[in-house]
């Protein structure tokens, strides 16, 4: 389990913008190349740009005010709903994020699907999720540590299926639905119906979490 206490990222200014007489402090976001990410997908630069953005706060939310000035009493269940609101976006790129554990202040996340356990992780965390908690739970956040993936497994149609079995409730949420019906050689064939955009997570989050497949083919 790493903590992850940001530690030598050089600081870039900031733009501000002002809103009803007071300037509010959008963050300033390093390139993948300036921080040297290597993943083929750093999913959460586009993430945290989006989320710190309440012009692009999702329609019909239920999450309790991730836009508004607001703040919560921190536990497991006030930070679940406050992350519903970046979810849609890490699932459109084929990831998602459990909440582990809320204990004294120290918040554990697990990040789920493509990235989850790449370098660019842990830029991920930081420039998303731990800035939006924090926005959202002030002081009373000690850390954000992130839970470590666990060991790669054999690449069978099973196993494909239960790695997806992260991102099928939120997938049913959005209309959709997931099946692995084979894996053969580098192809991995899939019954998926629902939205592309989700789709295009999914082939993400089967060829990240699985290296040895090639192509995913999705079928009705």
């Amino acid at each position: 389990m790493a903590s992850l206490t940001a530690t030598g990222l050089t600081k870039t200014p900031t733009p501000s913008q002002n809103i009803g007489g007071k300037t509010h402090q959008y963050p300033q976001f390093l390139s993948p190349k300036q921080l040297g990410l290597t993943c083929q997908k750093t999913i959460f630069l586009k993430t945290a740009i989006n989320a710190s953005n309440p012009s692009s706060a999702p329609t019909g939310s239920s999450s309790p005010g991730l836009y508004s000035a607001q703040t919560f009493e921190l536990t497991a269940r006030n930070v679940d709903l406050v992350l519903e609101d970046v979810r849609p976006y890490l699932i459109a790129d084929g990831g998602n994020v459990d909440v582990v554990s809320v204990e004294e202040g120290v918040v554990s996340l697990k990040l789920q699907g493509a990235c989850g356990s790449c370098p660019s992780s842990t830029t991920t965390m930081k420039m998303g999720i731990e800035r939006v908690l924090k926005e959202k739970f002030g002081d009373a956040v000690k850390d954000i540590r992130q839970v470590e993936e666990e060991e790669q497994k054999e690449t069978t149609a099973e196993a494909v299926n239960g790695h997806l079995d992260i991102l099928r409730p939120a997938i049913k949420n959005y209309g959709g639905s997931v099946q692995v019906l084979s894996v053969e050689g580098g192809d991995c064939f899939v019954k998926y119906l629902g939205p592309e955009s989700i789709g295009s997570g999914i082939k993400a989050a089967i060829k990240e979490r699985f290296p040895d497949i090639q192509n995913v083919v999705f079928t009705q």
